[in-house]
């Protein structure tokens, strides 16, 4: 994703802080990836050739009239064509002002309104329905024999498998070992319920520009083969930099499969800006990510449709951090759901027919489409389809069931295994679920 969204996704975050911490998403880059912040776009993988590619990450669900704000609007669309509407909703990604009006709490709002447009601005607005992609547009391909000879040399090296030896840490200069307890606290944790996988290094940082370079050069020095460093720098370096630089509470994970040694880390910016509370669930959100990441054995995953959907890696994450900080007198994991329940909500009466299998089809074309309302499939509609399997069957099975089982079948077949339901027969069930009363909705929340 290109820069300005990740600007924009900072600035998204700083509005959103009082009710939700950040936290961020992972993926593999064996080459220098951009900063991810929590709704960021994935990061900029090394295929073995060298050359640099981007990593990438559909359903017709919803009533025949939505409505929005005080108008109802019909889907069908009285008479208009599948055509016709596709058409419409092109002309939208096209930069023109078709499938959205500014809604009446733009007029008096001084961010967001006419002549006054950013990317967080979407909820300020009111869309036409979202036209999905039809599911033959996306394409795999078979695994190659090169990559599943990289896959077995990830599994020989102890990838997937838990580890003997203790996360490392380092801290700028600027921050105390208070910080860092608060992150240890995260990483206690979660290790003490997923295993401790690694070898990890976390990065601790702080809000001095010029403390960042001891913790860029060791960075750079773990997470990648001497050859990429100085690339590096120029990348990953910039992005510990900018979360001083702005004085953020940014995180992201690294999964250096393609190393020579592979090595797992993660930086995590000023800790203590959100509390302990949610500096430390931030580190569990984070943690969880490189479990995944560990039974993940294929750095192009998407490319043969073994990627986790998005919405999957990154609610499972908020979800997991949520339970196990409220299981640790951290916050209520109640009261957190209930807030992203609202939002999730909220986004499905602003954005009729936008579904979580939308951002599995094409995170880029949901943001073409309605900004930043993406980090609200992925982050807070994300942890009520895990709550939703959760629930299906239990909390210990989303965790230590399907995410070890998809690196040997696969996420398809993991899915059924794991849930008895494919991952499309999962996404109508789901959808029915979110017309439910909020209180049976609630009521499926595992008590941690």
């Amino acid at each position: 994703m290109k820069q300005s969204v990740v600007r924009s996704l900072a600035l998204f975050l700083a509005l959103s802080l009082a009710m939700v911490a950040v936290a961020c998403g992972s993926n593999e880059a064996a080459e220098p990836a951009p900063v991810e912040s929590e709704l960021a776009a994935d990061p900029v993988e090394e295929p073995q050739n060298g050359a640099i590619v981007a990593a990438s990450d559909a359903n017709d669900v919803g009533a025949e009239s939505i409505d929005v704000g005080a108008e109802s609007i019909d889907v069908a669309a009285a008479g208009q064509s599948d055509e016709e509407s596709r058409m419409s909703f092109e002309e939208c990604l096209g930069g023109e002002e078709t499938c959205w009006e500014w809604s009446s709490e733009a007029v008096n709002n001084t961010d967001c309104g006419p002549g006054n447009d950013h990317e967080f601005c979407w909820e300020y607005k009111v869309y036409q329905p979202y036209v999905s992609l039809d599911p033959e547009d996306s394409s795999t391909r078979p695994v190659d024999a090169d990559a599943e000879s990289r896959a077995q040399r990830l599994v020989e090296l102890g990838w997937n498998a838990t580890v003997d030896t203790a996360a490392t840490y380092f801290k700028t200069s600027d921050l105390g070992e208070a910080d860092v307890d608060i992150v240890r606290d995260g990483i206690r944790v979660a290790e003490q319920y997923l295993g401790a996988y690694g070898p990890m290094r976390v990065y601790v940082i702080g809000s001095d520009e010029e403390a960042t370079e001891p913790a860029i050069a060791d960075y750079c020095a773990w997470a990648y083969d001497p050859d990429y460093e100085e690339r590096c720098r120029s990348d990953q370096g910039v992005g510990i930099w900018e979360i001083a630089h702005y004085q953020g509470p940014n995180a992201f994970a690294q999964h250096s499969r393609s190393r020579g040694t592979p090595t797992q880390a993660f930086v995590i910016g000023n800790p203590a800006q959100l509390g302990a509370a949610d500096g430390a669930k931030i580190a569990v959100h984070e943690y969880v990510h490189v479990y995944t990441a560990a039974h993940q054995l294929y750095d192009g995953a998407d490319e043969y449709g073994l990627d986790w959907p998005i919405w999957l890696e990154e609610g499972a994450a908020e979800f997991l951090a949520l339970y196990l900080a409220d299981q640790n007198g951290w916050l209520s994991f109640e009261e957190r759901m209930d807030e992203s329940l609202d939002r999730a909500l909220n986004l499905r009466t602003t954005v009729p027919n936008l579904t979580i299998a939308d951002i599995a089809a094409d995170r880029e074309r949901v943001n073409d489409y309605c900004g930043l309302c993406f980090g609200v499939l992925q982050y807070e509609t994300g942890q009520w389809a895990t709550a939703w399997l959760a629930n299906r069957t239990s909390v210990d099975e989303v965790f230590h069931g399907f995410f070890p089982r998809a690196s040997e079948q696969g996420i398809d077949r993991a899915f059924e295994l794991s849930f008895g339901l494919s991952i499309d027969e999962f996404m109508v069930q789901f959808e029915d679920f979110l017309r439910l009363p909020r209180a049976q909705q609630m009521a499926i929340l595992p008590i941690p």
